[in-house]
């Protein structure tokens, strides 16, 4: 018996494997293979120039250090110039999105204490009176007492 795992795998489809071999030589290999032919060519330039001191080298080493380094920063020079150019557009347009949530907010809750008023209004009026009643029979007590 096959492991589960395998048990409901389908065959591979030779025509989407070999456009995926296709798509990884051209995504990873080709790039990988230029860049080593760069730094091939690289070296040889340098040994075809006559750097055959140990600073010369290093000044290429520099070089070929500084180019990819210069470019990842470029990137996230764009990076951050477009988030800011986002958020300016955002602070700018903000204002008019707040105003009309805050607006819905208030008749949200101005929808809610009115619901609550009225949920609450049969409990309140009648202790309300009562307690009004109350307070008058009592006053009402001490005036005819003479108090």
């Amino acid at each position: 018996m096959r492991p589960p795992a395998t048990r409901f795998r389908r065959p591979p489809n030779p025509v989407t494997q070999g456009a995926f071999r296709r798509q990884v030589r051209r995504e990873i290999y080709l790039p990988l293979a230029l860049v080593v032919l760069l730094i091939v060519g690289l070296a040889a330039l340098a040994v075809g120039a006559g750097y055959r001191s140990a600073g010369a080298w290093a000044d290429v080493v520099v070089v070929a250090l500084a180019i990819p380094m210069a470019l990842a920063l470029l990137v996230l020079l764009v990076v951050m110039v477009g988030a800011a150019f986002v958020m300016a557009r955002a602070i700018g347009e903000l204002p008019s999105v707040t105003v009309g949530l805050q607006n819905g907010v208030a008749r949200v809750s101005g929808a809610v204490r009115r619901a609550s008023d009225a949920a609450v209004r049969p409990v309140i009026v009648p202790r309300g009176v009562a307690a009004a009643l109350g307070r008058a029979k009592g006053s009402l007590r001490s005036v005819l007492r003479g108090e």
